[in-house]
């Protein structure tokens, strides 16, 4: 009797060392020796990248000075653990923000001129980049330039767009800026801000998306970037997988996506993304295991969870929310179950 054996499916390429990610605001903010010791156990635990927010307004105290030595620390320590960081550009100093001095709305207000968070993310990339001046100031350091540049935050967000969401200017913005990084780099990856799919979106994400698209959206970037929040791991691809649907929709389907953010809090103010103990070390377990599966099929460039460690309520007024628990060590630095799950799932994927 002849057996027929099924054909082998083509195995996927191996994942590029910085497809996983995390968002660790707090290894930056403590002392150097707390620094390394974050940075390589996170190594160990499978994570190649570093989300980091460049805060402009920390940057260029005077207009047209730029001051990267706070900067030269972080980008040292990571390069030091072989780490790649993705730059946020975000957060434009006062002289260039276009919060008005009267009647002020919350958030965070874009630039006036958009041009100037291009010249701020050529700054950077001429620091940092494949010929930043770092690397030639410190010749003995670890090469490990910045590649990757993300175009603001959450723009779909009224607090991150205080006069209104706006997919036709956030578009604008995405590409004054990277024609500028690209004119020094022509090989840097332009990423999209990190969108959530959120009830406090106006208009909806997928709305949103589909402006962006019909105001010239496609061909300003390499890489769309989703913050995947969402209930549950099926509720999370499926966010994905429409994504995916619109780009292709939009004759995008060539571009990558990458998810920038993507978490479950175990405690704290209650929240459709709080899953308690158990639920966030199966979600999180779940969730990278769902980005591994399906790398190929979402053309995924990577995720980034966030974040490494709980926080503090914010002050001055102390107000706790979700965000603030999604930690996979808790306040105290302590390991949470989904710390062994995110280490299992990361480090077993190929």
């Amino acid at each position: 009797m002849t057996i027929a054996l099924a054909a082998s499916a083509p195995s996927q390429a191996a994942a590029p060392r910085d497809f996983v990610g995390v968002v660790t605001d707090d290894a930056f903010a403590g002392t150097s020796k707390y620094r390394a010791k974050t940075l390589a156990t996170q190594r160990k635990a499978g994570i190649g990248l570093i989300r980091l927010t460049f805060d402009w307004a920390a940057i260029e105290h005077t207009k047209g000075v730029y001051d990267f030595s706070l900067y030269d620390k972080k980008i040292a320590a990571a390069a030091k653990e072989n780490m790649s960081i993705m730059a946020v550009l975000f957060n434009p100093p006062a002289f260039h923000s276009a919060r008005p001095k009267r009647k002020a709305l919350e958030g965070i207000y874009y630039p006036k001129n958009f041009a100037e968070l291009g010249k701020f993310g050529a700054a950077v990339a001429q620091r940092y980049g494949r010929n930043g001046t770092l690397w030639t100031d410190r010749p003995t350091l670890r090469k490990v330039p910045l590649t990757a540049f993300q175009v603001w935050n959450e723009p779909n967000l009224r607090h991150y767009w205080p006069t209104g969401p706006s997919a036709k200017r956030y578009v604008a913005l995405l590409k004054a800026t990277g024609s500028r990084i690209r004119a020094v780099d022509p090989k840097a990856e332009i990423v999209t801000a990190g969108m959530p799919d959120s009830k406090i979106s106006d208009p909806p994400f997928f709305k949103y998306l589909r402006q962006m698209y019909r105001a010239g959206a496609r061909g300003t970037f390499d890489t769309l970037a989703v913050n995947a929040y969402a209930e549950n791991v099926p509720l999370m691809m499926r966010i994905l997988t429409r994504t995916r649907k619109v780009m292709r929709q939009n004759k995008d389907g060539g571009s990558r996506l990458w998810v920038t953010e993507v978490g479950w809090s175990d405690r704290g103010p209650g929240s459709t993304y709080k899953a308690g103990v158990k639920g966030q070390a199966r979600n999180t377990g779940g969730a990278i295991k769902a980005f591994a599966r399906n790398r190929a099929k979402l053309k995924l460039r990577g995720f980034v969870y966030y974040s490494w460690r709980d926080g503090k309520p914010y002050a001055p007024k102390f107000q706790d929310f979700w965000g603030l628990h999604t930690g996979l060590l808790n306040r105290k630095g302590r390991p949470k179950p989904a710390f062994t799950a995110f280490k299992r799932a990361a480090t077993s994927i190929r």
